[in-house]
Order: C-alpha cells, then sequence, then structure tokens
C-alpha cells in the first residue's frame, strides 16, 4: 500500500492500467502504419482472399491461415495486434450503432482496419516465404 491508504493505492493501480493501456494501443496504431496496402491486393490476386473486401473478414480469414501455418515456421502472432483488432472492431460497432459524430469517424476506423489487416497480410507472406524455403531448401 502507498502510505497505508489502499484508496490511493487502488487510485494509482488504476491510472496505471490505463497508461499502460494507452501505450499498447498507440504501439500497434503506430506499427501497423508499416502495412503494405498492397499486400492485400497481391493476396487476392492470388486467391487468398475473396475477390470482395470486407475489412474484418480479411483480417480474420489471413489470421487463420497464418495460425495453419504458424507453428511450421515459428511465426507467432502478436497479442497487441489481436486486442487492437478486437478494439477497432468495437469502436466500428459501436460508431455504426450508436449512428451520431464521433471524435473518431467511422471512415478512420475502416481505414485502421484495412491497416491491421494489410499488416497482418504481411506477416502471413512472411510465413509463406519461411513455409516456401522449408519446402524447397537451397542447397
Amino acid at each position: 500500500m502507498i502510505a497505508g491508504n489502499f484508496w490511493l493505492s487502488l487510485l494509482v493501480l488504476i491510472v496505471s492500467c490505463i497508461v499502460l493501456l494507452y501505450a499498447v494501443l498507440a504501439f500497434a496504431h503506430v506499427r501497423i502504419t508499416d502495412g503494405d496496402m498492397g499486400e492485400l491486393q497481391r493476396l487476392r490476386n492470388d486467391g487468398e482472399l475473396p475477390a470482395e473486401p470486407n475489412i474484418i473478414a480479411d483480417f480474420q480469414l489471413v489470421r487463420a491461415k497464418l495460425n495453419d501455418i504458424a507453428p511450421a515456421v515459428c511465426l507467432r502472432q502478436e497479442l497487441w495486434l489481436q486486442l487492437y483488432f478486437y478494439l477497432l472492431r468495437g469502436a466500428h460497432w459501436w460508431q455504426r450503432r450508436t449512428a451520431r459524430g464521433s471524435v473518431i469517424r467511422g471512415g478512420a476506423l475502416e481505414r485502421e482496419l484495412l491497416r491491421l489487416s494489410a499488416y497482418q497480410a504481411g506477416h502471413y507472406r512472411v510465413a509463406l516465404t519461411r513455409m516456401d524455403a522449408i519446402r524447397n531448401p537451397i542447397l
């Protein structure tokens, strides 16, 4: 306890958790800006993704495909990525449900979900490259 005060200790714990959550979300936002938007189109052209885009279904499909081959290529999905996806999805759902203007507009949420899918597609491309290297080793 801080100075023998339970409520002060609880307040510090709550504020610390909020700061930690904000740091994780800020980290996720910065990391997904590196996502290659062309990677999603390449996956569509290769037939890995459906021809009609759906930002949530695309992310989940790439995640499922990545989970299938991830153990073989030693690639794990980061926890922050899934947390950020659920946060964005919840915010997108809430924004559509309330149908009111908010600080984060629907277009910005959809763009962020698209970036997240592109980032995940980049991970999938790396996993496919590693899998190909395992199947066809160069001697």
